[in-house]
């Protein structure tokens, strides 16, 4: 029986030889999610990313999702543009392939239907201010932030609540600004971890997102962990390597959904795995294969105002 309570949707990236199609799945969790017995799921195929001329391919890309506007935002860095699909998956905008924005690397929604770009002008990282049409209006300069921050260059870009959170995953430090670009706190991984530093440059993050509560989810995928970091500095961490289900091979993305459950794409072993609150292992889905319901190296993860992944 598929009612409200029991279904949860996915968005996923998949890559094929090399390319990713962005497509939309649908899991419906089956007796036992809510009474403490281990999560079965079972994914159904509902549909891709496309315009008028058919399903859009991508060689390099981050989704994104605009919950108020139930659109969805997709980077594509190798073409340099990013275009804009409504909520059954059609293409209904594109912007910045004029080249006016620099090099695109991410983007974040804001609420009012803005958009925060993180992009390159140059090899100087920029953050622009653009209206839902992506015409620019006004460029954030990143102030007062720390010297142990110089060199900073971030490559992912998140919004909550008037903040950003601006990733660097090479150098595995996060950055929390104002909306003005005004440095507010930051967080160095490297030193949370206690990795030595002499390894900073051997690590690097697979994935990143911000939960409603503003805790910071990441992975590293030669540690093969994930990790939760909250805003007071507090940092959690789960997974292990293995084959078996609930092992990690290499890791992506991770994403929370409003009921603790935490989402970790595995390249490698082509699984979105699923975790309760508590870290415990549910189930996972996808598999290697060329059916609809298959994975080829998920990358990418993204929740919807309908908590479909």
């Amino acid at each position: 029986m598929r009612n409200r309570q029991n279904k949860i949707e996915l968005l996923i990236g998949l890559r094929l030889q090399r390319m990713i199609v962005v497509c939309l799945v649908s899991i419906i969790f089956c007796a036992g999610m809510f009474t403490g017995v281990s999560a079965q799921v079972e994914p159904v195929f509902l549909y891709t990313l496309s315009n008028f001329d058919g399903p859009i391919p991508y060689n390099w890309a981050n989704i994104h999702f605009d919950k108020q506007r139930n659109e969805i935002y997709v980077v594509d860095r190798w073409e340099g543009d990013i275009r804009i699909f409504d909520q059954n998956g059609m293409e209904i905008y594109r912007f910045g392939d004029d080249g006016r924005l620099g090099s695109l690397i991410d983007v974040a929604v804001r609420t009012d239907g803005n958009n925060f770009v993180l992009s390159r002008q140059g090899l100087k990282p920029s953050v622009l201010l653009c209206d839902f049409r992506g015409e620019p209006l006004s460029a954030l300069e990143l102030r007062n932030f720390p010297p142990d921050f110089l060199g900073f260059s971030p490559d992912r870009i998140a919004y909550l609540k008037e903040q950003l959170y601006l990733l660097d995953t090479t150098s595995l430090r996060i950055a929390i600004t104002d909306t003005n670009g005004l440095f507010r706190n930051g967080y160095d991984v490297v030193s949370l971890l206690g990795i030595e530093e002499k390894k900073r440059g051997e690590a690097d993050i697979g994935g990143f997102s911000v939960d409603r509560e503003g805790n910071m989810l990441f992975t590293i995928p030669v540690f093969f962990s994930a990790y939760i970091l909250s805003p007071e500095g507090q940092i959690q961490a789960f997974g292990g390597p293995g084959s078996a289900p609930g092992g990690f091979g290499v890791i992506g993305d991770i994403v929370a959904d409003e009921r603790g459950y935490y989402y970790v794409a595995d390249r490698l072993k082509c699984v979105v795995d699923i975790f309760d609150k508590d870290f415990q292992f549910q189930s996972e889905f996808g598999h290697r294969g060329s059916r609809p319901d298959n994975l080829i190296g998920p990358k990418n993860l993204v929740l919807d105002a309908e908590g479909r992944l």
